[in-house]
C-alpha cells in the first residue's frame, strides 16, 4: 500500500512544527554563545496556541550585571508559519521574533542596552507585551515580584549533572535559585507568582516535588541567606553524615571482639543455664497464685549471684547461626518535623485548622528539645497547644509560644510548669482568641465556638454533671476533653493578624500591681512526630518526595521561617534473606548495636562538628554489656549555638542510634516503662508501714493526697506481669531493625535537594541499600551491629526479667501474709526490693546510667562536699558494685557477700554502708531521707521498745518485780516521748506545707522561710528535742504575719491581730489524729500486751503522762487532721489557709481539783500577778475571751510557758 497523501491542513501543521523545532534549536545555540555573560537562568515553555503542544524545556540567557536592579518582565510574542519560514530572526537580547500563531513566554531581566533592544523589539507589531494567561491546569503570572538578585554559591558536594534538568548542581552552569511551577489550583498568591513549566519528560511523579522545592527555595532566598559559604559548609558536613555516619561499617579498633576469651557462652547457653533454676514463663508471668515463689527461695544464689566462669559472647552467638552471610536492607524515613511559622496562613486550603480550647498541659513540649525555633528554648518558654491541622495523613500540632511571659529559668523536667495556668488561659481566651474569632470569622463558623472562657471550661468539665462521675465515660467518647473547632484556611490570615494585634496590646496585672505584656510577640511552631512509616522509602529521594507531596505542598513557604525548620531524617536497617530479600522464611533475625562502637561514633561526630559541644548519653541495652543505644545533643548555651535559626556556623544538633527491639516492651508517645512505677517496692512493707510511710513527707514537700494501699499496688504489679506474659507468649515475632537518625536543617536539605544531591544515580549512598554481611569472626569488614535470632534474644530478655520477678514475688508475698517479720526485717526487704525493681526495669529497656543508681552499680565513688566551707573536699560513697560482674560476665550478678541468702534480703553489714542518692522516679515519701527518718523514728524505736519489753517480761517471770517495774517505767517514758516527738514533727510539717501554699503579692511563687518554724522543726528532730508550746505557735504566727503584710503594698505595718493564732476551747482527751504518732501508739500498745498482766493496761499509764509532752494539737476529728475556721463573714474567711488553722491548748482548762479555788490561795500570788484580785477563782474560758485578754496572757506566757521542757 502507498503512503496516504497529506491534506493541506496537515502539511501546514507539520511545517509549523518543524519551524518551531528549528527555532528551538537556534535558541539553545544562542544560549551557548552568550554563556559567559550569563548570571541567571529561567525556564521557558514553547506553546502552540492552536493545540497547546509543549515543545520542551530550555534556558534563556539574561543580561549581565547591571540588569540586576531592574524588575524582570514576561514577554509573550506570536509567530506564524509565514514569518517562521521567511522572517525568522533573533536579536542580541535573546528574544526570538515569531509570527501570530505561536506564543513564547520568556521571563528575563532587562536593563542597560538589553533593555533598549528589548523595548525596541516590543514596539514592533510582531511583539506583544502582556501577562500570561491563567488556566485551570497551568497558572502563570508575571515575575515582576521575583527577586533575582540573591546568588548562592555552587556547593562543593556531589550534585546532578543531568543536562536535561536545570539544576544548581550543573557543573557548567552558574549556581542560582529559581522558581518553578506548582500544581495546585488553590494556591495562595505568593505561590502563583513563582510558576514556571516543567520538562514533561520527567514524568508526573516529579511534578509536585519540583514545584514545592522551588517555592521553598524562593522563600528561603527572600528571607536572607546566612552567609556566602554557609550552605557549602553545612552541605559538606551533611554529606559526611550521609557517607560515613550512616554507613553500615565501622572503623573502630574492635578491641573487645579481638580480645574475647576462648571459652564463652552463646545466648542460648546462658539462657538455658538460668532457666534451669527458674519456673516456666507461664508461671512467673502468670496470675497471682500460678506458682509459689517460696519454692524457689533456695535457688536465689544460683540465678542471682553464682557467676559462671564463661562470659556471654554475642560473637559466638552470631557465628553459631546456620547462615554464614545475611543481607541487610535499608529503609529511609523522616521521623519528626519542626516548622517555625510566621502565621497560621501558612496552612493552605483545604487543610483546615482546628482551634483547641483548654488543652491538657501534659501535651506541652518536654524539656529535652535542643532545637530553638525563632531562637526560643521551647521547654523554658510559656506555651499552649493552639490547635491541630492535617496534611493528608500527617497531623501537625500547633503550639503558640509567649517569649515575654515569665517562666522558671531552672525548669528542666516538667511540662506542667511551662504551661499557662487556668487564670492565664482565661485571659488568653477572653482577651485574644475569642474576640479574634468573632472579629474575623463568619456566623456559620462561630455557631459552635464558646463565647467565653467560662463556657469552654464548663463544657470541658461536663462529665461532673452526671452523678458519681469523676471523668469521661465510655459513652462520652464523642465529647472530647479538648474542645476543638474548625476554622477554614481562607480565614486564617485575618484570624492570625487579629490574634497578633490583640496579643501585643493585652496586658496582665501582677500581684505586685505591675502591668506586663504577657502575651506579646507570640510565636508559632508546627510539630509532628512518629512519621517513620509514613515517609518510609528505600531511597532518601523517595522519602523526600513523599515529604513534599504530603507536607510541603500543604504549606505556604512565604509564611514559614524556613531557617527555623528542622527534620529528623534517619533509616532503619533490617536483615533479609540473601536468596529472597522479601522474606526470611522461618528464621527471624534481630540487629543490635554494639555498645563499644558508639564511643568511636561519638568521637567522629565531635570531629565533624568542632563548633558544637556534643554531650553523649550511652544506654545499656537490656542489662547486656555488649548491646547499647547512643544519643548525643549539642550544648544549647553559649554564643556558638548551632540550634539557633540564624547561627552561621553549622553543626550537629542531635544524633541517635538505637535498637528497634525495644518497641516491643514500650508504649508510644510516653516515657512509660514496664515496672517503672517507683511505688512498687512498697509491696515489701506491711500494710501498716505502707500506710504510715505514705502519710509522711520529706523536706518541704507536701504530704501526698492519695494514700498508697496494697490493693492498688498489687493490681499494678499484676498488670505489668500480664504485659510481659502477652509479649513472651506471642505466637508471631518480627525481624527487629536498628536505627540511626539525625536532626537536619530544612533549609540546607532543600538546597542540597535542589542541587540534585539526593539523586541515587549520583550518590548511591542515599539510595537503595542491600548489603551482604558476613557473620563469621574475623571478617574483613567490621560492622557496628550484631545479628542474632529474634527468638534467642527474646528468651534471654524474658529470662533476665524472670530472675528478678521471682525474688520480688517472694518478698511481696511475705509482707502480705502478715507473718511475724519485724519492722526492721521489712525495712531491709524494702531496700532489697528497691534494688531488684531497678534491675528489672533495666533488663526490659535500654536505660542510661543515672547517678541515683550508683549505689547499685558502683562499689565506691566520690562526690563533692556541698558544705560551703568544705567544697574542696571529696566524700567517698559506697555501693553494691554490680557493674564489675557485668563487665566480666556480660550480664549482671549480685555479689555474694552483699546478700543475706538465708534471710532473703540485703546483708545488714552491706546496707549500713550504702549511700542511696535521691531518685526522681520515687514519690517524695519514698526518698532516702524520708525512709531514714521513718526508720529512725519508728523502726528503731520499735526495736528498742521490743527489747525493753522482753527484758521486763523476763524479770517479772523470774520474780524480780522491782527490776521489772523499773524497766516498765523506761518503756512507758520512751513510748510517751517518741509518740510526742512524732506528733510535734508532723504538726510542724503540716504548718510548713500550709505556709508553702500562701501566695504573696510581691510576684514570687513561694513565700520566704519562716525562721522560727524552721528552728522548731530542727529542735523537734534533735536527739534532745524541744516541746512545742503555745508560745512556739504564737512566735511562728507573729513572724509569718509580718512577712505576709510586708508583701502587700496596700497594708500598713501592724502587730499580730488578736485573731491569731486561732485557739479553740479545751476538750476531752482524744488521741491525736496523725499517722506518725498513731503508728507508734499502736506498736507500743501491741508490745505492752506481753507485760500487761504485771504492769496493768497501757492506756492507764499513757494518759497520765502524755499531757506533759503534747501541749498543743490541731483541732482535728476523725474526718480531718487539721481543722479550719471557715465561718462565713468572719475575719478568717478572707485569709490564707495558714492563718485559719485551729489549735487546742489543753492547759487552758485548770484541773478539776483547782476549780473554784481562789487566786489568793496560790503561793506567792502577789509576786506572780499583783493586779489580779485575791478572791478571783479559776474557770474555763472560751476562745473569744482568751483573745480579748491576749495581752494579759502574753505577759503570763513570758513567765510560765516560755520555759523549755526537754524530752529525755
Amino acid at each position: 500500500m502507498g503512503r496516504r497523501a497529506l491534506s493541506p491542513e496537515e502539511k501546514k501543521q507539520r511545517a509549523q512544527e518543524r519551524s518551531q523545532k528549528r527555532h528551538f534549536q537556534q535558541l539553545q545555540q544562542r544560549q551557548i554563545e552568550y554563556q559567559e555573560d550569563h548570571l541567571q537562568y529561567s525556564t521557558v515553555r514553547l506553546v502552540n496556541k492552536t493545540n497547546d503542544i509543549p515543545f520542551g524545556l530550555t534556558t534563556i540567557q539574561t543580561i549581565p550585571p547591571n540588569l540586576q536592579a531592574n524588575p524582570p518582565c514576561v514577554y509573550e510574542f506570536p509567530t506564524s508559519e509565514e514569518s517562521s519560514s521567511r522572517n525568522e530572526q533573533e536579536d542580541d537580547s535573546g528574544i526570538v521574533r515569531r509570527g501570530p500563531d505561536t506564543t513564547i513566554s520568556l521571563a528575563v531581566s532587562t536593563s542597560s542596552s538589553a533593555t533598549a533592544r528589548a523595548a525596541e523589539a516590543v514596539t514592533s507589531p510582531s511583539w506583544i507585551l502582556k501577562p500570561p494567561p491563567l488556566s485551570q491546569t497551568h497558572r502563570q503570572t508575571s515575575v515582576r515580584d521575583m527577586d533575582w538578585t540573591s546568588i548562592l554559591p555552587v556547593p562543593s558536594f556531589p550534585c546532578s549533572s543531568n543536562p536535561g534538568r536545570l539544576s544548581l548542581g550543573d557543573q557548567n552552569l552558574p549556581g542560582v535559585l529559581f522558581p518553578q511551577r506548582t500544581y495546585s489550583d488553590s494556591l495562595p498568591t505568593f505561590t502563583q507568582r513563582h510558576i514556571l513549566e516543567v520538562d514533561p519528560s520527567q514524568g508526573s511523579q516529579c511534578k509536585p516535588a519540583v514545584s514545592a522545592i522551588s517555592g521553598f527555595i524562593f522563600a528561603l532566598r527572600s528571607q536572607g541567606v546566612p552567609s556566602t559559604d554557609f550552605f557549602d559548609n553545612c552541605g559538606r558536613m551533611y554529606d559526611q553524615v550521609f557517607r560515613r555516619f550512616f554507613s553500615t561499617t565501622c572503623d573502630c579498633p574492635n578491641v573487645n571482639e579481638n580480645n574475647e576469651p576462648v571459652h564463652t557462652q552463646s545466648i542460648q547457653e546462658i539462657t538455658q543455664h538460668l532457666q534451669s533454676f527458674l519456673p516456666p514463663f507461664s508461671e512467673v508471668f502468670g496470675e497471682r497464685g500460678s506458682y509459689n515463689p517460696s519454692d524457689y527461695f533456695h535457688q536465689w544464689r544460683s540465678f542471682l549471684s553464682d557467676q559462671p566462669s564463661r562470659p556471654l559472647s554475642f560473637q559466638k552467638s552470631q557465628a553459631s547461626l546456620l547462615q554464614s552471610h545475611i543481607s541487610v536492607a535499608r529503609q529511609w524515613d523522616i521521623d519528626s518535623i519542626w516548622l517555625g511559622a510566621e502565621g497560621l496562613q501558612a496552612i493552605r486550603p483545604p487543610n483546615d485548622f482546628r482551634l483547641s480550647f483548654l488543652p491538657s498541659p501534659t501535651l506541652n513540649l518536654p524539656s529535652d528539645q535542643v532545637i530553638q525555633p525563632h531562637g526560643l528554648k521551647l521547654a523554658k518558654t510559656r506555651h499552649i497547644l493552639l490547635g491541630v491541622f492535617n496534611t493528608q495523613c500527617v497531623r501537625f500540632s500547633v503550639f503558640l509560644f509567649f517569649p515575654d511571659a515569665p517562666c522558671d529559668s531552672n525548669l528542666n523536667t516538667s511540662t506542667i510548669k511551662n504551661a499557662l495556668s487556668l487564670e492565664r488561659q482565661k485571659d488568653f481566651y477572653d482577651q485574644i482568641i475569642i474576640p479574634a474569632a468573632y472579629e474575623t470569622l463568619t456566623g456559620a463558623t462561630l455557631q459552635e465556638m464558646p463565647r467565653t472562657y467560662e463556657i469552654a471550661y464548663t463544657k470541658s468539665r461536663s462529665y461532673q454533671e452526671k452523678p458519681s462521675s469523676g471523668r469521661w465515660r465510655a459513652e462520652d467518647e464523642s465529647r472530647s476533653f479538648h474542645l476543638r473547632y474548625t476554622i477554614p484556611a481562607q480565614n486564617l490570615t485575618l484570624f492570625w493578624q487579629s490574634i497578633v494585634r490583640k496579643a501585643n496590646s493585652a496586658t496582665i496585672s501582677t500581684r505586685s500591681g505591675d502591668t506586663v505584656a504577657y502575651f506579646k510577640n507570640p510565636r508559632l511552631l508546627f510539630q509532628c512526630h512518629d512519621l517513620k512509616n509514613t515517609f518510609g522509602h528505600e531511597s532518601l529521594q523517595g522519602t523526600l518526595n513523599l515529604f513534599q507531596e504530603i507536607v510541603l505542598q500543604a504549606l505556604d513557604p512565604e509564611h514559614l521561617q524556613i531557617r527555623s525548620c528542622w527534620l529528623d531524617i534517619g533509616f532503619r536497617d533490617h536483615a533479609v534473606d540473601p536468596s529472597s530479600p522479601a522474606s526470611l522464611g522461618s528464621e527471624l533475625y534481630t540487629l543490635l548495636w554494639k555498645s563499644q562502637c558508639h564511643h568511636r561514633l561519638h568521637e567522629r561526630l565531635s570531629q565533624a562538628s568542632p563548633g558544637s559541644a556534643l554531650n553523649a548519653s550511652h544506654f545499656q541495652g537490656f542489662l547486656l554489656r555488649d548491646v547499647g543505644d547512643y544519643q548525643c545533643k549539642t550544648a544549647t548555651n553559649g554564643t556558638a549555638n548551632s540550634c539557633l535559626p540564624k547561627q552561621a556556623q553549622p553543626g550537629i544538633i542531635r544524633f541517635k542510634a538505637y535498637n528497634c527491639i525495644k518497641e516491643q516492651v514500650s508504649v508510644m508517645f510516653s516515657s512509660y516503662n514496664l515496672f517503672g512505677s517507683g511505688s512498687l517496692p512498697l509491696l515489701a512493707l506491711s500494710e501498716e508501714m505502707m500506710k504510715d510511710l505514705s502519710s509522711t513527707r520529706e523536706g518541704n514537700q507536701a504530704v501526698p493526697v492519695t494514700q498508697i494501699n496494697r490493693t492498688s499496688l498489687l493490681k499494678a504489679w499484676e498488670a505489668n506481669k500480664r504485659h510481659v506474659r502477652a509479649i513472651s507468649d506471642a505466637k508471631t515475632s518480627a525481624s527487629y531493625s536498628l536505627r540511626k537518625e539525625m536532626t537536619f536543617r530544612l533549609d540546607t536539605i532543600l538546597v542540597m535537594w535542589d542541587h540534585g544531591y539526593f539523586d541515587p544515580k549520583i550518590n548511591p549512598h542515599v539510595g537503595r541499600l542491600l548489603r551482604n554481611v558476613s557473620l563469621e569472626p574475623g571478617a574483613r569488614e567490621h560492622y557496628p551491629f550484631w545479628v542474632v535470632l529474634t527468638s534467642d534474644i527474646n528468651s534471654l530478655i524474658f529470662t533476665q526479667a524472670a530472675r528478678f520477678i521471682v525474688p520480688l514475688d517472694h518478698l511481696f508475698q511475705q509482707a502480705s501474709l502478715g507473718s511475724n517479720h519485724s519492722s526492721p526485717y521489712l525495712i531491709i526487704a524494702f531496700y532489697t526490693a528497691l534494688m531488684l525493681c531497678r534491675l528489672l526495669i533495666n533488663c526490659l529497656n535500654a536505660e542510661r546510667h543515672m547517678s541515683y543508681d550508683d549505689w547499685i552499680w558502683l562499689s565506691r565513688w566520690t562526690i563533692q562536699n556541698r558544705l560551703a566551707n568544705r567544697r574542696s573536699m571529696k566524700l567517698e560513697r559506697r555501693g553494691i558494685g554490680i557493674e564489675k560482674s557485668l563487665e566480666l560476665s556480660g550480664i549482671p550478678w549480685i555479689p555474694q557477700d552483699s546478700m543475706d541468702w538465708y534471710g532473703g534480703r540485703l546483708a545488714l553489714k552491706t546496707l549500713v554502708h550504702l549511700y542511696l542518692p535521691r531518685s526522681p522516679l520515687h514519690a517524695s515519701f519514698i526518698h532516702q531521707t524520708n525512709i531514714q527518718s521513718f526508720t529512725a523514728n519508728r523502726v528503731s524505736v520499735e526495736y528498742c521498745l521490743e527489747q525493753l519489753v522482753k527484758k521486763a517480761r523476763i524479770e517479772f517471770d523470774r520474780g524480780h518485780n522491782r527490776a521489772g517495774g523499773e524497766l516498765v517505767e523506761d518503756v512507758i517514758r520512751l513510748a510517751v516521748e517518741e509518740i510526742s516527738r512524732a506528733y510535734h514533727i508532723n504538726m510542724l510539717s503540716k504548718m510548713q506545707t500550709c505556709w508553702s501554699r500562701v501566695r504573696l503579692d510581691d510576684g514570687h511563687n513561694s513565700p520566704p522561710t519562716i525562721h522560727r518554724l524552721q528552728q522548731s522543726q530542727t529542735e523537734a528532730t534533735a536527739q534532745i528535742s524541744h516541746i512545742v508550746t503555745a508560745q512556739t505557735i504564737w512566735e511562728i504566727y507573729e513572724e509569718a504575719w509580718s512577712v505576709y503584710t510586708n508583701s502587700r503594698p496596700d497594708s500598713e505595718p501592724e502587730g499580730l491581730p488578736k485573731e491569731l493564732p486561732c485557739w479553740k476551747t479545751t476538750r476531752k482527751f482524744l488521741p491525736p489524729k496523725d499517722g506518725w504518732s498513731e503508728f507508734l501508739y499502736r506498736k507500743c500498745k501491741g508490745l505492752w500486751e506481753m507485760i500487761s498482766g504485771y504492769a496493768g493496761t497501757f492506756d492507764a499509764r499513757f494518759r497520765g503522762r502524755i499531757g506533759n509532752y503534747i501541749l498543743v494539737i490541731f483541732n482535728s476529728d476523725q474526718s480531718k487532721e487539721i481543722g479550719m475556721n471557715c465561718i462565713s463573714g468572719s475575719w478568717y474567711k478572707l485569709q490564707p489557709t495558714f492563718f485559719r488553722i485551729q489549735f487546742w491548748a489543753p492547759y487552758f482548762t485548770p484541773p478539776k481539783s483547782n476549780m473554784g479555788r481562789s487566786w489568793g490561795s496560790i503561793e506567792n500570788d502577789r509576786c506572780l500577778n499583783p493586779h489580779l484580785p485575791a478572791a478571783s477563782t479559776s474557770s474555763a474560758i472560751h476562745d473569744d475571751e482568751f483573745h480579748s485578754q491576749g495581752d494579759d496572757f502574753q505577759r503570763l506566757w513570758a513567765q510560765f510557758v516560755l520555759r523549755r521542757d526537754n524530752l529525755y
